[in-house]
C-alpha cells in the first residue's frame, strides 16, 4: 500500500471550478487533489468531483462520499464532522486516489456548491523556471550533500528528502518510508540543512513545533493514517519556504517515531510463597492499576510514567476544590458512590489482612493507594448535610476518547443536601470514613480523627434525610443507579459502630439487617458484607445462618450458573467483578470461623479462575495471555503528542502502555471471552472490579502464613465441586 501525505503545492490561482488533471496516474488508477481558498463562511459543505470518464471507485480520506452517479462520472463528497466549518481565507483540499479501467487518466471539474463560482481555483501549476548561464569556472551545486548530513535524535525509521520542485526559496519536498512496523499515531522530526521558515499545510500531519533558526521541524500524523503496518509504504509531501535570504539547493533528513510504543515494564517480586500463583505480584500490580486511575495533581512518588495531572480544576458549585480521587473505569468520570465502596472493601482487606501487604512489601503503597480517594471524599463533605456525589458528565465524556491530561470538556459536579437526599451515598462514604479512621489511628491519628468525625456527621446526615441519590443526582442514574437504601444503612451503621463501640449505631445497623440470601456483592449490594459484620460483632447465631444461606445459593446446587471451568457466573456484565466479591466475602466469613475449609477452597478457585486456571489471565499484565486491550482510554493512547481520538478505540491493536493489575469484566456463561477495546462487558475494567479481587487475593496470601492456604492444607483442587 502506498499512502501520500500531500501538502498544498503552489497555486495559481484564479476565479473558476477547478479544472485540473491528475498530478500521477498508473495501471488502472490515478491521484488527484484540488484545493479551494474559501472566498465564504462554511458550517458545512458538498464538492463534486466530475469525470470525463468513468470511475469505478474513489479512496478519500478527508470527506466522505455522499452519493455517485449511475455512470460513474460524479461524485459528490461532504465534509467530515471535524472539517465542516472552514472560514474566509482558509485553503480546503481534499486529495483522493480514483480506480477505473487500465488506461484511466481523466480531466476532473471540481466545485463546492457553498462557494461562488464553485471557488477559487488551485491548479497544480508548476512555477516557471529559469536557466543562468555559468560565470567563468563556476559550477552547479552537487546533488548530495559533500558531508553526511545529521540525522534527527531518537529511534526511528530513518530516510532523506527527494525535491520534486524548486522554486529557489520554496521548494517541494518528497520523504518516503519504509514501514517496518506497526504504528499507532506518528511524529516526523526532520532536519534541514538551511533555515526553513514555514511548512505550509501538511494535509496529513500537523506542524507541532520547530527550533528557533528553522532547521529542526516537528510534524504530528494527524488522523487520516493513523495506523499503518509493516510493508506499508509513506510518502511524505509538502512544500517550505527557505528562510529570508536563503535558496536552493537544500537537503534534509528525517525521522520518523512510532508514538504507539511503550517499553515500560514491571517485574514481577519474587514468589516467595511458592503457591501457584504469585500473589505478592498480583497486590503489587493492582494497587499500580489503582495509581494509574489517579485524577488530580500526582505525587512525586508516581509509578505510572504515561500518566500525569489531569483535571486540576474540578470544583464544586461554589467553587470548592474537587480535584483528587479516582477516574472510574475506562472513563474519566468520577462517580463516587462506587469509589467509596471500593475504598470500603479496600480498607476492609488491610484491617483483615494486613500482615498479606507486609510480606509481600506492600505495605506503604497500601496506605498511599487508600487514602487517595479518602482525601478527594473529605474534599466533597462540603457541610453536614452537603455532600458532592459525582464530577463529570457521563455522556460527554463517553462520547470521547483522550488522554486525561488533555481534557478540555467541562466537568460539572452534583451533590446530595437536604433537600435533594442521598442516603445509600451518605452511609457509604461513611463507611469508607468509619474503615479508614480505623487503617489510619495508629499511623496517622489526626487524620483518623478527621475521618471519623466526618463518619459521624454524614451518618447523621443519612439518618435525618433518608433518600437514593441517584432519584437526586440525575446524572448518575444512567451509569450507578441506586436499588435501594436498606443495605448501606445497615452498611454504613456497622462500620461506624466498628470504629466506635457506640450502641446507637449497632442498634440501627439491626432495623435495617436483610437476612435473605445475597444476589451478588457489588458496589449497590452490601448485603452478604452486612451478614458478615453483623455476625462478626455479635456473635449471634441467626447472623451466622443468614452468611450460611448465602452461600448455600452460591455453591454448586444453589440458583447461581456455573462455567464449564468453574466460575460461579452471576451475570455477563462484569462476571468476574461479582465471582470475585463473592470469594472476598468467603474469605471474610471463614475467618470469623464459618465453614473455613469449603469458603476458603471455593474461593481460591473463583480468584485462581481469573489469575490463570481459566487457560489464560483476566488481569492485564500478569499471568499466561493476559488481556492487552482492556476497554480502558488512557492506557490506550499513544504518547504525547501523537493524536488519541475515539479511532483509536475501534483500532485492533494491543493498548499501547500496559494497565497492570486491571481485572477486566470477565467471560460470558460459557467461559467465551474476546479480548477487544470494542468490548465494553467483557473487557472494561473499573474500581470497584479490583476492590473485592484484591482483598481476596490478600486474604489468599494471608492464609499462606497462617497455613490455611487449601494447597497446604490439601484441598486445593478446582473446579470446586
Amino acid at each position: 500500500m502506498v499512502w501520500n501525505i500531500l501538502l498544498a503545492i503552489l497555486p495559481l490561482a484564479v476565479l473558476a471550478n477547478v479544472e485540473m488533471d491528475p498530478g500521477n496516474h498508473w495501471s488502472g488508477s490515478f491521484q488527484a487533489q484540488p484545493c479551494f481558498i474559501i472566498s465564504a463562511e462554511l458550517t458545512s459543505w458538498r464538492l463534486h468531483l466530475v469525470f470525463d470518464q468513468p470511475v469505478t471507485s474513489l479512496e478519500v480520506w478527508r470527506a466522505d462520499i455522499e452519493s455517485v452517479s449511475d455512470d460513474k462520472t460524479e461524485y459528490i463528497l461532504t465534509n467530515k464532522q471535524w472539517n465542516g466549518v472552514e472560514h474566509v481565507g482558509d485553503e480546503l483540499c481534499i486529495d483522493f486516489i480514483g480506480h477505473g479501467d487500465e488506461q484511466i487518466n481523466p480531466h476532473i471539474t471540481a466545485f463546492i456548491e457553498e462557494l461562488p463560482d464553485g471557488g477559487t481555483n488551485q491548479a497544480v501549476t508548476q512555477a516557471p523556471t529559469t536557466t543562468r548561464s555559468l560565470a567563468p569556472g563556476e559550477t552547479y551545486p552537487p546533488t548530495t550533500p559533500t558531508t553526511p548530513l545529521p540525522l534527527p535524535s531518537g529511534e526511528g525509521i530513518t530516510s532523506t528528502m527527494t525535491i520534486k520542485n524548486d522554486y529557489g526559496s520554496r521548494f517541494e519536498g518528497w520523504i518516503d518510508f519504509d514501514i517496518d512496523q506497526e504504528f499507532l499515531s506518528w511524529v516526523m522530526k526532520i532536519h534541514f540543512s538551511k533555515p526553513v521558515s514555514a511548512i505550509h499545510q501538511p494535509t496529513h500531519a500537523n506542524v507541532y513545533s520547530h527550533n528557533a533558526d528553522g532547521t529542526e521541524w516537528v510534524l504530528v500524523g494527524n488522523d487520516d493514517f493513523l495506523h499503518m503496518k509493516p510493508g506499508d509504504h509513506m510518502q511524505i509531501r509538502f512544500n517550505a519556504d527557505l528562510a529570508s535570504g536563503e535558496t536552493t539547493p537544500v537537503e534534509a533528513s528525517a525521522l520518523l517515531i512510532n508514538m504507539g510504543h511503550d517499553n515500560w515494564t514491571v517485574a514481577c517480586p519474587p514468589n516467595s510463597a511458592q503457591s501457584k500463583y504469585n500473589y505478592d505480584c498480583v497486590l503489587m500490580e493492582s494497587i499500580m492499576f489503582y495509581e494509574a486511575q489517579r485524577s488530580g495533581k500526582l505525587p512525586d512518588n508516581n509509578r505510572i510514567p504515561w500518566r500525569g495531572d489531569s483535571a486540576l480544576d474540578d470544583h464544586g458549585l461554589n467553587g470548592e476544590d474537587l480535584s483528587g480521587g479516582w477516574y472510574d473505569a475506562g472513563d474519566y468520570v468520577k462517580f463516587n458512590f462506587p469509589m467509596a465502596w471500593a475504598t470500603v472493601v479496600l480498607e476492609w482487606g488491610l484491617l483483615e489482612f494486613k500482615d498479606a501487604y507486609e510480606a509481600s512489601g506492600q505495605l506503604d503503597w497500601m496506605y498511599e493507594c487508600v487514602k487517595w480517594p479518602l482525601d478527594y471524599l473529605l474534599k466533597c463533605h462540603v457541610a453536614d448535610d452537603v455532600l458532592y456525589a459525582q464530577v463529570g458528565d457521563g455522556g460527554k465524556d463517553h462520547g470521547s476518547w483522550g488522554r486525561p491530561e488533555d481534557m478540555t470538556m467541562q466537568r460539572p459536579a452534583f451533590k446530595i443536601d437536604a433537600s435533594n437526599p442521598g442516603s445509600d451515598l451518605a452511609m457509604e462514604t461513611a463507611a469508607a470514613f468509619a474503615a479508614g479512621s480505623m487503617v489510619f489511628k495508629e499511623r496517622n491519628a489526626t487524620y483518623a480523627a478527621t475521618l471519623l468525625e466526618h463518619a459521624k456527621t454524614l451518618w447523621d446526615f443519612a439518618i435525618q434525610h433518608q433518600g437514593k441519590y441517584s432519584s437526586s443526582v440525575s446524572a448518575a442514574a444512567g451509569y450507578y443507579s441506586s436499588f435501594n437504601i436498606t443495605d448501606e444503612m445497615c452498611w454504613g451503621s456497622l462500620w461506624l459502630y466498628k470504629a466506635t463501640g457506640e450502641q446507637k449505631y449497632l442498634d440501627e445497623a439491626k432495623k435495617w439487617f436483610d437476612p435473605s440470601p445475597d444476589w451478588g456483592m457489588s458496589w449497590d449490594d452490601v448485603i452478604i458484607g452486612n451478614q458478615i459484620l453483623m455476625y462478626n460483632l455479635t456473635g449471634e447465631e441467626l447472623y451466622k445462618q443468614a452468611v450460611e444461606g448465602t452461600f448455600t445459593d452460591w455453591f454448586p446446587g444453589g440458583s447461581i450458573q456455573y462455567s464449564p471451568k468453574g466460575l460461579a457466573y452471576r451475570l455477563q456484565w462484569g462476571s468476574l467483578r461479582y465471582a470475585s466479591n463473592m470469594a472476598m466475602s468467603a474469605l471474610m466469613a471463614a475467618q470469623s470461623g464459618i465453614h473455613p475449609d469449603e469458603y476458603r477452597h471455593w474461593a481460591m478457585c473463583q480468584i485462581h479462575y481469573a489469575l490463570g486456571d481459566a487457560g489464560h489471565s483476566f488481569v492485564v499484565g500478569f499471568g499466561e495471555n493476559p488481556p492487552q486491550q482492556p476497554h480502558h482510554r488512557s492506557s490506550s493512547c499513544p504518547n504525547p503528542p501523537g493524536i488519541c481520538n475515539m479511532n483509536v478505540l475501534h483500532i485492533d491493536v494491543p493498548n499501547v502502555h500496559t494497565l497492570y493489575g486491571a481485572l477486566v469484566g470477565g467471560p460470558d456463561g460459557s467461559d467465551g471471552y474476546k479480548d477487544s477495546r470494542n468490548n465494553y462487558v467483557n473487557n472494561e475494567v473499573a474500581n470497584d472490579y479490583n476492590a473485592g479481587f484484591q482483598t481476596a487475593v490478600a486474604g489468599l496470601r494471608h492464609l499462606l502464613l497462617t497455613n490455611e492456604h487449601p494447597e497446604q492444607t490439601g484441598d486445593a483442587t478446582c473446579p470446586y465441586t
